[in-house]
């Protein structure tokens, strides 16, 4: 009788323990606070209003760190006017706070986005609540809940981010996705062509318009791990029927076409072409005007570029009209001296 007696106490002082443990944070957990974080540069006043929200965790001594901040500043002003804000925040068990400012100073033009340091109790609510050890790490945040964690050099950091200032994630799907998407990177990786492509087929099918990414990991393989310009021109025309009701969506995959530094070429003619069916499917959206004025740029196009980008500041609203700006002015610059300029990548 004491036996079960015991037994019985163990069961529930256990069950107790695991009431009282707080859930673990992830892909789908509400956003946690930010009141603590002590900020350097920038404010947190333009986080409230956010349409993506992005918290990356780093430290100056982080090498990992200090590569990936460029990258992060490139992205975050040429997605500030859809409403993308990113706060960088130094962490407080690794960190020496008087190292921040200096560090800011010093990195100047290539790290403009809002910097803090964190307080008490940050690092445990974000970080290890997550499970997350390592830095950089970053936290993509929509809607006032998290969408993905992970190192902001990877693909999905990218990606999460277009889909979520679009309207296109899905968290039920999402997950399902990636996995597809990453299986099909490992047979690339492997040479396993067949493989890759059949994994990357199964993800878009999952809903074209969100899985962006895997079309565009399956171009890469195409264009650049086989060499087959001919198969990669004909994946873009399949990609054009595939995202025809998607006009935002086949626009950004005309930017990369036309673009994207990891490719080793850029078919500009079907980024063109691309681009061309998202302008008629429609070409009134601020995103497609924007991603047609950097396909124009691309191509040396720059009379072209500056009326589509100015056509788009006229229309965008208060909030957007100081970021577009800059890219507008950036294209007359680059028309007056005749010269290509390739903004917003």
């Amino acid at each position: 009788m004491l036996t079960h007696t015991i037994a019985a106490f163990t069961c529930v002082a256990t069950l107790c323990a695991a009431a009282q443990e707080p859930e673990k944070l992830k892909v789908g957990s509400a956003m946690p606070s930010l009141d603590n974080v002590e900020i350097i540069q920038g404010s947190k006043d333009n986080l409230t209003d956010a349409k993506v929200t992005v918290v990356e965790f780093w430290a100056t001594w982080c090498g990992p760190c200090v590569k990936a901040i460029p990258h992060i500043n490139e992205f975050a002003k040429a997605n500030s006017w859809r409403g993308l804000r990113v706060l960088g925040v130094s962490t407080d068990s690794t960190e020496d706070k008087s190292k921040v400012e200096p560090f800011i100073k010093k990195m100047g033009s290539r790290m403009t986005y809002n910097v803090g340091w964190a307080g008490d109790g940050v690092s445990r609510d974000w970080m290890e609540a997550s499970g997350q050890k390592g830095i950089p790490c970053a936290f993509v945040c929509t809607n006032g809940k998290i969408a993905w964690i992970g190192h902001p050099m990877d693909d999905g950091f990218e990606s999460t981010i277009r889909k979520c200032l679009s309207g296109r994630f899905d968290p039920e799907l999402s997950p399902k996705g990636e996995q597809y998407l990453e299986a099909g990177r490992g047979a690339a990786k492997k040479r396993n062509w067949r493989e890759a492509s059949k994994h990357f087929d199964d993800c878009i099918a999952l809903k074209p318009e969100i899985f962006v990414d895997a079309m565009e990991a399956k171009y890469q393989m195409l264009a650049d791990q086989q060499k087959d310009a001919a198969a990669a021109k004909s994946w873009a025309t399949e990609v054009t029927d595939k995202l025809s009701s998607s006009p935002v969506a086949l626009a950004e995959f005309a930017v990369f076409v036309a673009h994207d530094p990891r490719l080793q070429q850029h078919d500009l003619e079907s980024a063109q072409s691309m681009i061309e069916a998202a302008m008629a499917a429609g070409g009134t959206k601020t995103d497609v005007l924007v991603s047609a004025a950097r396909v124009a740029s691309a191509a040396g196009k720059l009379d072209a570029a500056v009326e589509l980008q100015n056509k788009a500041w006229r229309q965008a609203s208060p909030e957007q009209k100081p970021f577009l700006k800059t890219d507008l002015d950036a294209y007359k610059q680059s028309q007056a001296k005749g010269a290509s300029a390739k903004v917003g990548q």
